[in-house]
């Protein structure tokens, strides 16, 4: 069990059963073909260190099983995307941790939020289990 400051939030959780999760899945690529899907999975190279190490720093590999949609071309070109990915807690938190806040916050380049209100959790994810939500400008590089 790691306990780890993300931005606002102190959470438990247990890194090595994500990663372990994590490293036996698919890329995201393999379920969807479509082009916003393959884009992000190209451009995971290209994140900041800082938004490479909140995914680390969680187990999760970010090109790999989740959820991950693209919202809107920006002006600059850089696509806005949001998605989720679950992670394994070491024991469920107590209401009053921040965790359980809807709202992102903006934390190294990335709006972050972790819910209770899980949604697509695989059947062989490790219980007990909450949701890493994001919101990024991901570049075009297709």
């Amino acid at each position: 069990m790691e306990q780890i400051k993300i931005g606002s939030w102190v959470i438990e959780i247990d890194v090595n059963k994500t990663k372990e999760f994590y490293e036996k899945c698919h890329l995201i690529t393999e379920d969807c073909s479509c082009d916003f899907c393959a884009n992000f999975v190209l451009a995971c190279d290209t994140f900041s260190q800082e938004v490479k190490d909140i995914f680390n720093t969680l187990g999760i590999d970010p090109r790999k099983e989740g959820e991950v949609y693209e919202c809107k071309q920006n002006e600059d070109g850089t696509h806005l995307y949001s998605g989720f990915y679950h992670t394994k807690l070491w024991e469920p938190t107590t209401k009053d941790s921040e965790v359980y806040s809807p709202s992102f916050v903006k934390h190294s380049g990335i709006e972050i939020g972790f819910s209770e209100d899980l949604a697509l959790v695989p059947g062989d994810f490790p219980m007990p289990v909450f949701q890493f939500e994001f919101q990024m400008n991901v570049p075009w590089l297709l």
